[in-house]
Order: structure tokens, then C-alpha cells, then sequence
């Protein structure tokens, strides 16, 4: 009896250890990357909230506190696996009362990673899966990626947050140091501003990566302060935002969604991922 059991129990295992590995089935992940402009269309510091001499500061906070609910209910409907984010902040307010961190992804995700905080740059990744070895890439001043490693089974899937610096010197550099680094992985989620046009994006397709944004699916604009200003829904080399991964990994069900949050800095872009091992 004492045999039977203790092969019942290594069964068990057994089975624990195989629904563990990747050779079962495809995985599926919906991801999203968003530039949030610290919360304030671009502007560093934080949301900035007016009127405190009509409504006094209580009355201001309150502003503030409204706005940053309408934030959490966008992530929450978003039920993103992973979320790669960019021009974070701290706070979440110009007052630095509502912490980010704490408000918006702490109630929905047990793993939150920071990279280094600039004046500008801030690159984070949120889920609520476990990411090891955590990392710094820097391009050049204050721009950097932000890598971890998923285990999966026996397969380890390299996660990426990126800002690629839009100044003229230095964007091309930075550009090829992330095309070297993503070509170290076997399984690699890329994602973030490329500040780049469609020719750069595409360069990333023809270095045998998939992409999202000038995909199967074509463009989605995403720098649409621009745009709009402009009168135009799309527009040639304003798709700056993306996802990138290795072959493979599949790309579906792509969107860039007006949020009604940020909508005059960057749209996120979304995408349900398939990864095939």
C-alpha cells in the first residue's frame, strides 16, 4: 500500500513538472506598450492640475485623484499579461501625492520593475509573471532598455522595455545597439518608443524579428498629439510606438486604442501574443 501511494505521489509530480514545460502547447500572452508622457502629455513632473485658487487645494487633489482612477480603470479593463511602460513618473500627480507605483499597477500585478529614473526617461515593466535577472541597456544619455528573463518551462523568453532617443546623433546608434542586443535571444518580447519611421521599423522585419505596428496588420499611429493637431487618424512615420519579437513568437489582434487619458502624447499599442516553442 505504502508503494502505491508513493507512486501516486510521483504521478503527480510528474505531471506538475509537464504542465510546467513549454512542448505542451502554444503560450498566450496579451501585452501592451505605452508611453504614458508621465501622465501629463509629455510633460515631466507628473499631472499638473490648475484652479487651486478657485477650489483650493482640497478641491485640487480631488481633480487629481478623479483622473488618476480613470488611469487605473483603463489598465484594469486592459487585463494585459504584460504591460512595457515608458515616461513614467514617480507620482502621479505635480504635487507628489499619489504614488504611481502603488495606484495604477500594484492592484493588479504582484511583479513591478523599474529601471533607472531620469528627468525624462523611466522605463518599467509590469506583470504578474516572474521575471529574473533583471537589467540595464543604456543607448545614450538618459535612454535605456529595461530586460528581465520569463522561465518557462526550459525556455527562458527575454522581456524588453525600451526609449530609443529621437535626437539626430544619437537615434541610429542607439537603433543598431538594440538590434545587436535583441539578436542575442532565442525567444525575445520587445517593447517600446522607437521614436522611428516606418523605414527603421520595418528594418526590424527584415532582420527576421515580427512587428506589430507595419505588421500583417499595417500601421497604427501612435504618436497622435501630431496627429490630431494635424486633422489625420494615420500618417507616415508617426507609428513610433511598437512590438517586437522573435519568429517565434506570433502577433495578433493588434491595436493602438484611443484611451481618453493621454491621447495628446502617445496611444499604447496592444497585442495578443503566441509563443510557439
Amino acid at each position: 500500500m505504502k508503494k502505491i501511494i508513493q507512486f501516486c505521489i510521483l504521478m503527480v509530480f510528474a505531471a506538475s513538472v509537464a504542465a510546467q514545460s513549454p512542448d505542451d502547447a502554444p503560450l498566450k500572452l496579451r501585452v501592451a506598450t505605452y508611453n504614458v508622457g508621465h501622465f501629463n502629455q509629455g510633460v515631466a513632473g507628473g499631472l499638473e492640475v490648475r484652479g487651486e485658487a478657485v477650489y483650493g487645494k482640497e478641491g485640487k487633489q480631488k481633480y487629481a485623484r478623479l483622473e488618476m482612477l480613470n488611469w487605473r480603470d483603463w489598465i484594469s479593463r486592459q487585463s494585459l499579461d504584460i504591460i512595457g511602460l515608458q515616461e513614467w513618473n514617480r507620482y502621479f500627480d505635480a504635487d507628489s501625492v499619489l504614488h504611481a507605483e502603488e495606484e495604477l499597477l500594484k492592484p493588479f500585478y504582484n511583479n513591478v520593475y523599474f529601471g533607472d529614473e531620469g528627468t525624462w526617461i523611466y522605463n518599467g515593466i509590469a506583470t504578474n509573471y516572474k521575471l529574473t535577472n533583471l537589467r540595464q541597456q543604456y543607448w545614450a544619455g538618459e535612454y535605456y532598455a529595461l530586460i528581465g528573463d520569463l522561465q518557462i518551462g526550459d525556455k527562458v523568453i527575454t522581456v524588453i522595455s525600451t526609449h530609443i532617443p529621437w535626437q539626430k546623433d544619437t537615434h541610429a546608434p542607439a537603433l543598431d545597439s538594440l538590434l545587436a542586443e535583441m539578436k542575442k535571444y532565442e525567444y525575445l518580447i520587445c517593447m517600446g518608443d522607437m521614436n522611428a519611421k516606418d523605414a527603421e521599423q520595418l528594418r526590424f522585419k527584415e532582420e527576421g524579428f515580427n512587428i506589430a505596428n507595419g505588421g500583417h496588420q499595417g500601421w497604427f499611429g501612435t504618436a497622435f498629439g501630431s496627429l490630431k493637431l494635424a486633422g489625420r487618424e494615420a500618417g507616415a512615420d508617426k507609428n513610433i510606438d511598437n512590438i517586437i519579437t522573435t519568429q517565434n513568437i506570433k502577433i495578433m489582434n493588434v491595436s493602438a486604442p484611443q484611451t481618453g487619458l493621454n491621447d495628446q502624447d502617445h496611444l499604447p499599442i496592444i497585442a495578443d501574443l503566441i509563443i510557439t516553442w
